[in-house]
């Protein structure tokens, strides 16, 4: 089947709107954040979150860095983003990409889904190149089924596709050491995926990067989506400014580690993005009336 940048556009919003919940087999099941079908990836900023994300490179060449090795990516290539690892895709002249970001919904009585995430954190490399294993074809048979069978109530053989894939992962990683329609139906990037899709993303990647410096210009490229269109989304989904939502954020999550912990307010401030403690101090003042510390010593007696 021939691959179109209208035809990939079309696929991540049916991934998007109908396979995101509900997916799994066998005792292991899974909440997706984000399907993925990208026509040219370039550089995105250096982050982390709190889930998996799992890429294929279809073509193109570029790099992948996690936590501090680089590692080359070209045509067939599979690379792994595991939570907590700081990480970065970059190339020049741009990647085919498909992957999916997701997080395993498993509890204590499941050792399936212990077992899966046992796995998949203990892979040995977090690129490896497999063109024909079982996980590159699961993708192109993926991406073929939906342009085809495109269900928009959902399609119990596409969940099982999507099923199928994501079992794949840690197996596969583990074997190796080292056109007019869908223009009308995808017009744009940022019509794969909802407002409220694209707006819960965003408040995950925030959180999941507090610590760092969390331009609207990074968040707009790790969304693949213009900065405009991101600004836009925040001012009218949520009412605020990207900015006042990071600066929300970053407060609450100081609130809660200086009610909750026993850390300095200088490591409370760098966890919350501030490198000076005089500007998160005056910030948190502001927010709340009282200075960090004095905050802490009134909590902590009521």
């Amino acid at each position: 089947m021939t691959m179109t940048e209208e035809s990939f556009l079309f696929a991540t919003q049916t991934l998007n709107a109908n396979y995101r919940r509900g997916i799994g087999e066998e005792g292991v099941a899974f909440l997706i954040y984000n399907w993925g079908m990208t026509w040219k990836h370039y550089d995105n900023p250096v982050h982390r979150h709190s889930f998996y994300e799992i890429c294929y490179v279809l073509e193109g060449e570029g790099e992948y860095e996690d936590d501090e090795v680089t590692h080359p990516l070209t045509g067939g290539t599979l690379f792994a983003s595991l939570p907590g690892h700081w990480h970065q895709i970059r190339s020049r002249t741009g990647l085919r990409l498909f992957f999916v970001a997701f997080e395993v919904l498993a509890d204590e009585a499941s050792p399936k889904a212990r077992q899966y995430e046992s796995d998949l954190l203990g892979i040995s490399s977090p690129v490896i190149v497999a063109p024909e294993e079982v996980t590159a074809l699961l993708w192109r048979a993926l991406y073929s089924h939906v342009l085809k069978h495109p269900a928009e109530d959902g399609d119990p053989r596409t969940s099982g596709l999507c099923a199928m894939l994501l079992h794949s992962f840690p197996g596969n990683f583990g074997l190796r050491e080292d056109r007019s329609a869908l223009k009308a139906k995808a017009s744009s990037h940022s019509g794969s995926r909802s407002r409220s899709h694209l707006i819960q993303l965003a408040k995950r990647y925030i959180r999941d990067n507090l610590s760092s410096s969390l331009r609207l210009e990074d968040v707009s490229a790790y969304l693949c989506v213009s900065v405009r269109h991101l600004s836009r989304i925040f001012k009218e989904e949520l009412g605020q400014s990207f900015v006042d939502y990071v600066t929300e954020q970053r407060m609450l999550a100081a609130e809660s580690l200086l009610k909750t912990t026993l850390h300095s307010v200088k490591e409370i401030a760098d966890f919350a993005g501030y490198q000076s403690v005089h500007y998160f101090t005056r910030v948190f003042s502001d927010r709340y009336g009282i200075p960090p510390a004095a905050y802490r010593s009134q909590k902590q007696k009521g």
